[in-house]
């Protein structure tokens, strides 16, 4: 027990080599698998996708096809983004593919680097971080996730502190100076892409009610102005494809936990994690709401993990080791084991704060 204890003991030359050897197997499985991504995958994938919709919604064809659920991984997979996407993408039709998918991939990779930054994650590590698989496979695919990552770290995380690297500084929006309509459209933006991430926006709705309805009023008025341009059955097809989405039998749906749970089980998990989020506590809002965004929200992928990582940051780097190495490793006992190890140690370090990395200076 005593070895034990001097080798969990923090600043003990046991700690320290725990921690260097849980840091060698981490980056070392996070770049296996980084190598296997880049072999395998469609890069791209995300960024042509609206493309191809745009391209068919712009020449009188439908945009969200129903056959595209059907197909095998890769380009041809359906377009989920509700029609002002199709607004914003239609123009971009008019220079080459590949350079806005360059382009688009390139802008998923800075916000991916700004997120982490903010983070506190030091500069000459930021490479090898964004080599794990939440962060790898959102930038090749040039998936709009690390954009939406970027927007939730802005809204709960504060500039980090040069001497407390790994440390994020908390943020509470309801304390902020920063104009509410930026707030409210920081929380809007992530759950008007993505529905199943509207934990965020529930949270900002208690913490600062003016801000979460600015946010709102803006994702209206962009509805009511391109409504003319898309039309009401635009907008009927794309509730039907999310329908055909959150199908359980359709294979590419994700990995939540809504997979497990008959009929209306998935709306009562919804529910639950936005009442979580709605209550979150503001002294660590970031790490409880994109925990809460991970285990509640629908149709989970690898890249929504991303939400993860502030409490990943806030945890015992022991325990985020092992968290990173188990979700490095693709594989689904190793991904929700990854997430349950981060989840459960930072809701019992309310009890135990011991369980948190501590507040002091620290090195990176």
């Amino acid at each position: 027990m005593r070895i034990v204890a001097a080798v969990f003991r923090l600043g003990s030359r046991g700690n320290r080599l725990l921690r260097g050897g849980l840091a060698a197997v981490a980056i070392a499985t996070t770049l296996a698998s980084f190598v296997d991504l880049a072999r395998g995958y469609a890069w791209g994938v995300d960024a042509l996708i609206p493309l191809q919709a745009a391209a068919r919604w712009v020449t009188g064809g439908q945009p969200y096809l129903a056959s595209a659920f059907a197909a095998p991984p890769g380009y041809d997979l359906p377009f989920l983004y509700p029609p002002p996407v199709l607004v914003a993408v239609a123009p971009l039709l008019a220079l080459p593919a590949g350079l806005v998918v360059l382009a688009w991939m390139a802008a998923g990779a800075a916000a991916a680097f700004l997120a982490a930054a903010r983070l506190g994650i030091p500069r000459r590590w930021i490479i090898v971080v964004l080599a794990w698989p939440p962060f790898a496979e959102a930038i090749l695919a040039g998936n709009l996730q690390t954009v939406l990552f970027l927007a939730f770290v802005l809204l709960y995380a504060s500039p980090p502190s040069r001497t407390r690297p790994w440390r994020p500084v908390p943020r509470d929006p309801h304390g902020a100076s920063r104009p509410a309509v930026v707030d409210g459209l920081l929380a809007a933006s992530i759950a008007a892409l993505k529905l199943s991430q509207a934990f965020a926006w529930a949270n900002v709705l208690r913490r600062r009610p003016r801000a979460a309805l600015a946010g709102a009023a803006v994702a209206v008025a962009v509805v009511l102005v391109t409504l003319p341009v898309v039309g009401t059955e635009l907008w009927r097809a794309w509730v039907e494809q999310l329908g055909r989405a959150a199908d359980p039998t359709w294979t590419r749906g994700g990995a939540g936990l809504e997979t497990l749970l008959p009929g209306p089980g998935r709306y009562i998990l919804l529910a639950v994690g936005l009442a979580l989020a709605f209550l979150a506590p503001a002294d660590d809002a970031g790490a409880s709401v994109g925990s809460v965004m991970v285990v509640f929200g629908q149709s989970l992928r690898m890249f929504g993990v991303l939400f993860l990582v502030p409490a990943m940051l806030r945890v015992r780097r022991e325990v985020a080791l092992v968290s990173a190495t188990l979700i490095a490793t693709y594989t689904l006992p190793g991904l929700w084991i990854g997430i349950a190890l981060v989840v459960g140690t930072h809701l019992a370090s309310r009890r135990w704060p011991d369980l948190l990395e501590p507040a002091g200076p620290t090195t990176g």
